[in-house]
């Protein structure tokens, strides 16, 4: 195997990886083999090792360091979960065992992202549902004083208590997000002792 033949296994194994990740690991391996020059080609070779455990070492090193970064967007916390799930099935496990665990953790995302998408929906509707009390309160002004301004008071309420619901399912998703990159990481880890 050469050079070129093993990176391309390499980039074959590594293009799951977010286009950023995928970069610096190709870059790296690119400035290996120059370092060590045409003449050393095949002993460099030999020290990574196979292209497959290459990539697999490097995905594991990628959600441990996931771990320990904060996330501070949803999109690097998605790519960082998705690099957990990459280490831990790049683990030397049997392949039904993979299979299943993978097929649960999809339906346990579903499942999560159906639920949260239900309490955002609701959060949506209390919201709009003030808007719709104060307009209600402005055509009662005229027959009732006192139900006018229960009527404001409750779309009052009902804008406050979504807003805050929202800002919680904000916070609740943050941490969620948070824990599924270290679970995957501490996986990561324990996979690469």
């Amino acid at each position: 195997m050469n050079r070129e033949q093993y990176m391309k296994a390499l980039k074959k194994r590594l293009k799951r990886l977010p286009p950023e990740e995928f970069k610096k690991a190709v870059a790296y391996f690119e400035e290996y083999f120059d370092e060590a020059g045409p003449e050393q080609e095949t002993q460099a070779i030999r020290d990574l090792g196979t292209p497959e455990e290459a990539a697999d070492q490097i995905i594991c090193n990628i959600a441990i360091k996931n771990t320990n970064e904060p996330i501070t967007g949803v999109k690097k916390g998605l790519n960082a979960v998705w690099i957990g799930i990459l280490a831990v099935c790049a683990a030397p496990v049997a392949l039904p065992f993979i299979l299943t665990a993978f097929v649960l953790l999809i339906l346990l995302f579903a499942v999560a992202v159906m639920l949260f998408s239900v309490l955002v929906a609701c959060c949506i509707l209390v919201i709009i549902m003030g808007p719709v009390s104060i307009f209600a309160g402005f055509t009662v002004l005229t027959d009732s004083i006192p139900a006018s301004l229960i009527c404001f008071g409750q779309g009052f309420i009902e804008i406050g208590i979504g807003l805050l619901l929202i800002f919680g399912l904000y916070r609740l998703g943050r941490r969620l997000l948070n824990w599924l990159v270290r679970f995957f990481g501490n996986l990561a880890k324990k996979r690469g002792n």
